[in-house]
């Protein structure tokens, strides 16, 4: 008799047991079954046309030893820094970069409507409308030019037009100082003192 009564008390254990396993098993195996390997995506795969830095209005100061020496005036400035293939910052809606001296005193300007700086070369791209005035010196005028800020020149493969003391010259291509006091200009044509070349 005891041992009956142990043997149900065991059995009715084991059946409450096996009511209340099932869906704790039945749980463990869905989940032993299920995959653990979670896949992140790199969010900046999605973001590669988009700039770091978006910035409308901007102003931007370079110095040399304490002294502004050039101040940037954009419509609309985009930073992709952090682009791997192509770093870069794009001046849109109109780029002008004041020329200051030593007097904090504009001694000249670039202008054009819009302008790219590649960071990997440092070159600055302008393009349309480009202006390069000395204040009492030459001006440049032509739709695209190329800026090396390192080595201090202009270059270009485009239609260029100079005045330089009152004498207009024409030609296709131009390599020159960023100062304009030194320059050559490729297949040349203009006027000289009324004569044409």
């Amino acid at each position: 008799m005891l041992f009956k009564r142990i043997f149900n008390s065991i059995y009715i254990k084991c059946n409450r047991f096996k009511r209340r396993a099932k869906p704790f098993f039945f749980l463990l195996t869905l989940l032993i079954s299920c995959s653990n390997n979670v896949v992140f995506e790199d969010n900046k795969a999605f973001l590669v046309n988009e700039p770091l830095i978006e910035q409308f209005g901007a102003q931007l100061n370079y110095s040399d030893s304490g002294l502004v020496k050039l101040r940037i005036i954009t419509g609309h400035l985009k930073d992709f820094s952090e682009d791997k293939t192509a770093p870069r910052q794009e001046f849109l809606d109109g780029f002008r970069v004041r020329i200051l001296n030593k007097n904090n005193l504009e001694s000249g300007h670039i202008k054009s409507f819009s302008a790219q700086r590649d960071l990997k070369t440092k070159i600055w791209t302008l393009t349309g409308g480009v202006e390069v005035i000395q204040v009492g010196g030459n001006k440049l005028y032509t739709e695209r030019l190329n800026w090396d800020r390192q080595t201090k020149e202009f270059f270009t493969d485009s239609p260029v037009r100079i005045i330089d003391e009152g004498e207009e010259i024409n030609g296709l291509g131009l390599r020159a100082d960023d100062d304009l006091s030194e320059y050559t200009i490729f297949e040349v044509n203009g006027y000289f003192e009324g004569n044409i070349l």
